[in-house]
């Protein structure tokens, strides 16, 4: 994969204006970990995206959005951000490292304290077209919030010279999202963070998106508190076991038993069948219902029913 595709294409794009509406009515709280940021220097604008990396408010983003085409910052730079939307109240970051190395850069959103923020896990061979979603802020943007894309990682073996740090995925993003943070869908944790996108020669359609692992930044950025916690990168399973109203067992003569979860939210099993199942018209089973929930049915030919089911769920 070559990078300067990757750079100069996100770089372009960033300097393009953006169709963003005001904030009005909210149908949604505002994410606190992701930044809206706007970054000049020598008359050129560019917009990005970061992500809170610390309780005290450092955010990681891509060096282009700070620089530019630049190699490090000049004394004119100036960046902004605001907190979960492009239009909400701005304030000065101060910029604390741009990477040598990578298209990485550290700034400052200052007055944070216990902030929310992400750690990141490492790219492992088990990620290998592992579910992500990258989150930032397209350009062109009918509300201002954040947009989340999902994809899967189609490499997870970082780039050396050519493509230095960089694994590709096929979620969607676009100009105004570089920087945006990139999380493992399993665990939420952070995996890397947007870095563009690279081009066919031919076509000019995307070949593939690049995501810069945040494991490689962890020996320049982690004094700024990029930190990793090997027990949170775990896959996270919620497990419920729901039962009927009353709190008795369920039987098939009752009705169906809501189980909780939406089909694509996780998935539902049956972990114990019980009683007597004396006709050909008996059963139990899990299915979904029109609004696209999972539920526990079941016909029962006695009276009062004489079987019944337990169900688990699992939520990732």
């Amino acid at each position: 994969m070559n990078t300067r595709p990757f750079a100069a294409l996100a770089a372009a794009a960033l300097a393009l204006p953006g169709l963003l509406a005001a904030p009005d009515a909210r149908a949604e709280e505002l994410d606190p970990t992701i930044v809206h940021l706007i970054c000049s220097s020598n008359g050129m604008e560019r917009r990005g995206t970061g992500v809170v990396v610390s309780p005290d408010g450092m955010v990681l983003t891509a060096r282009h959005v700070v620089t530019g085409t630049a190699a490090g910052a000049t004394a004119d730079t100036v960046c902004t951000g605001s907190l979960g939307h492009a239009n909400g109240v701005r304030v000065t970051m101060t910029i604390q490292k741009v990477s040598s190395e990578y298209d990485a850069a550290m700034l400052k959103y200052p007055g944070l304290s216990g902030a929310p923020h992400l750690g990141y896990c490492d790219v492992l061979p088990r990620h290998k077209r592992a579910q992500v979603i990258a989150a930032g802020f397209p350009l062109l943007s009918a509300t201002g919030l954040p947009s989340e894309r999902m994809g899967i990682l189609a490499t997870v073996e970082p780039g050396g010279a050519a493509a230095p740090g960089l694994i590709e995925s096929d979620a969607a993003t676009t100009s105004g999202m570089s920087g945006g943070r990139v999380t493992l869908a399993e665990n939420g944790q952070l995996i890397g963070i947007v870095a563009g996108v690279s081009p066919d020669p031919a076509t000019g359609y995307p070949n593939a998106y690049a995501v810069l692992a945040a494991s490689r930044l962890a020996p320049e950025f982690g004094q700024y508190g990029l930190k990793t916690d090997p027990a949170s990168c775990e896959p996270v399973m919620r497990v419920t076991r729901p039962l009927p109203a009353s709190g008795g067992p369920w039987l098939a003569a009752d009705p169906p038993l809501p189980l909780g979860m939406k089909a694509g939210e996780g998935f539902c099993y049956l972990v114990r069948v019980w009683g007597d199942f004396d006709d050909p018209r008996d059963s139990v089973e899990i299915t979904v219902t029109a609004d696209q929930e999972y539920a526990l049915t079941g016909t029962d030919s006695a009276s009062p029913g004489n079987h019944g089911a337990v169900a688990q769920c699992v939520r990732f």
